[in-house]
This record gives C-alpha cells, structure tokens and sequence, in this order.
C-alpha cells in the first residue's frame, strides 16, 4: 500500500512540474490549419493566442470553404490550466478554460444574425458585443457556462485541442472530449 501511495504521489509531483513545459510549450499564436467544416454549409476557422496563464479565441464563421465571406466572430477569454495527463488519448493533457468574457461580432448584415438566432442580441453589423452576462442564443453567459474541460496537446508547431461533442457542450468533467480535433498550427 505504501509502495502506491508513493507511486501516486511521484506521478503527481512529475505531472505538477510538466505542467509548466506544457504552458510554455502553448504559449503563442495558433491558427486552424485550414477551413473547418461545420456540417451546415458553413465553415469557421480557430485564431488562439496563449499564454502561460490565459487564452483567447477569436472563433470566426464563413459562408464559404474559400473564407471569403465571414458572417459570424466569437471572442471567449480568460485563465487555462492543465491538470493532469489524458487517460484516454496518449500524449494528451486534461485542461480546463474559464471564460471571462465573451463577445460577438456579426460580420454580415442582419439576415445573419436571425439565421444563427441572434436576432434578440441587438448586434451590430462590425461592432463587437460584449455577452458575457447575458448571453445571447447558443452563447451562454458566463455564470451560465463558464468553464469548459478539454484537451490539450502540443507537439512542435502543431497543437490540438478535443474533438467537440455535436452538441458543444464541454461543461463538465463528463463532457470531457475522449478524442483530439483538427489542428492548429502555430502562426509565425
């Protein structure tokens, strides 16, 4: 019993101090490799910048593969830790993001935000909003959602994070992805 309770505690204390690397290792500017398809005719790419404390998203959804023709940005922000290694996927660190704030851009005209029911929110067309509170259609509010549980891997200039289950809910230790996504590159 000894003997596993030493084993637990080395494999912590070997995680707490990899935990570092793997901050430093994020830390930077991460783009989607190419168009990400969402399976509803439209396409959306993933801009990153980490540090070894906090993250931010600019999630940004196209009409088009060519990306030619944004309609939609997202803005989350807010602190990232690991926690400790994937049992599921080798190579791969459990992490959480907490949202500190959230924002939305309508990139288009009005049409858009009706058809990605955001018609309520009061957006404007290029102007950011800030959602954080309220929310605003599938955007929940921070008091709402405020923490996903995710994956994390970095290998060179290639970073993934979990695959998003189809109804994008990762706000709970149970929603945790058992699969990475597509990859991101680090932007030079």
């Amino acid at each position: 019993m000894t003997r596993l309770v030493l084993i637990a505690v080395l494999s912590l204390s070997s995680f707490a101090e990899a935990a570092p690397d793997l901050r430093k290792l994020a830390t930077g500017r991460w783009k989607s490799e190419a168009a990400e398809d969402l399976g509803n005719g439209s396409f959306a790419t993933r801009d990153f910048t980490f540090t070894d404390k906090r993250w931010r998203l600019t999630f940004t959804i196209h009409a088009d593969q060519a990306l030619k023709t944004p309609l939609l940005a997202m803005e989350f922000e807010g602190p990232w830790q690991a926690t400790k290694p994937s049992e599921t996927v080798v190579g791969a660190s459990e992490a959480s993001f907490d949202f500190a704030s959230k924002k939305i851009t309508l990139k288009a005209d009005d049409a858009v935000a009706k058809n990605f029911g955001m018609d309520g929110c009061g957006l404007v067309p290029n102007q950011a909003k800030d959602v954080s509170k309220t929310g605003c259609s599938f955007v929940a509010s921070v008091e709402k959602y405020g923490r996903e549980y995710d994956l994390l891997k970095v290998d060179g200039t290639s970073m993934w994070l979990g695959a998003r289950p189809a109804d994008g809910n990762m706000g709970a230790e149970d929603k945790r992805p058992t699969a990475l996504g597509p990859k991101l590159v680090k932007a030079k």
